[in-house]
């Protein structure tokens, strides 16, 4: 008999709104209640929930402990241990939102005799993990053999080595632990499967294979859900514009400031990210390409 596996997943996040609210995001959606997400009747006027949520599994058991650190911690940091938890359940996989860069500094090291498979680092702002401090973490994270992620935003974590995914800056050399993590909780960036009508004219219905860790990537294609292309525009909106107003409806809550890294603002990229998973699949080319061609009637 299969036994299905069972990973324990921590998260420390750190001190602000922001953060706070992220992290509530990331979690809420690994949890996946029925009050998570309203944003079609939020933001839709006489639209009800469909319910395009109801049979995705529930990681409520798997989140083992979910801690603030840093309370009324100072600017420069002489002991970390001061504001990191004394004690850390064993986990699997350890999820660290935003936190102060000098506990972020010396988290390899804190973490070396706990057991944990591999830390994940979402990078949802450019202050929170500048490129330098990030390098070195890394470095830190390899010496002590714990594999470890910083997606920047975190939906472009993916078991493909790419721009987003590259070995020595955003991963370890060793990430199968880190695949591992993408495959169990069906998180990073998005892949999605599309249902088209019979004669190819409209969306009739859409499937999640893996959502974005905010679960922006639900909302999204309801919002492409029945609606059709004609010369690249449903009504006065193209599919690029209709993907773009559905992402920040949702909203995305990645920083709009500009990262030097990038070239762009982190929402953006995550913009980007969502737009091209939905033109792969409706084999169009990426970026602006190639427009789809349905038509309402």
């Amino acid at each position: 008999m299969l036994i299905e596996k069972k990973y324990k997943l921590g998260v420390l996040y750190g001190i602000g709104t922001e953060i706070e609210m992220l992290t509530q995001k990331f979690v809420g959606n690994l949890i996946n209640n029925e009050e998570f997400c309203k944003a079609c009747e939020d933001l839709e006027q006489n639209v009800k929930c469909d319910k395009c949520r109801e049979y995705i599994k529930s990681f409520a058991n798997s989140i083992y402990f979910f801690e603030k650190v840093g309370e009324n911690i100072p600017e420069f940091v002489e002991d970390s241990t001061e504001y990191l938890p004394k004690i850390l359940p064993p986990v699997d996989f350890l999820l660290v939102v935003g936190i102060h860069q000098d506990l972020l500094l010396d988290l390899p090291n804190y973490l070396m005799d706990k057991s944990i498979k591999a830390v994940i680092v979402p990078i949802e702002d450019p202050k929170w993990v500048p490129s330098g401090l990030q390098s070195m973490i890394l470095k830190e994270f390899e010496k002590f053999g714990i594999q470890a992620a910083f997606p920047k935003p975190f939906c472009s974590l993916s078991k493909d080595l790419n721009d987003y995914n590259k070995i020595g800056f955003h991963l370890t050399r060793k990430h199968d632990f880190i695949d591992e993590f993408i495959d169990y909780f069906k998180i990073g960036q998005p892949i999605v499967s599309f249902l088209l009508s019979k004669d190819g004219e409209s969306i009739e219905d859409t499937c999640v294979i893996q959502s974005a860790p905010c679960g922006s990537t639900y909302y999204v294609c309801q919002q492409l859900k029945s609606k059709y292309f004609k010369n690249g525009k449903s009504k006065n909106l193209s599919l690029n514009e209709r993907i773009s107003k559905a992402h920040h409806a949702y909203p995305c809550n990645a920083s709009m400031d500009q990262d030097f890294m990038l070239g762009d603002s982190i929402l953006h990229v995550g913009g980007y990210l969502i737009r091209n998973a939905i033109r792969r699949e409706l084999k169009l080319e990426e970026q602006e390409g190639q427009k789809l061609v349905y038509v309402i009637k």
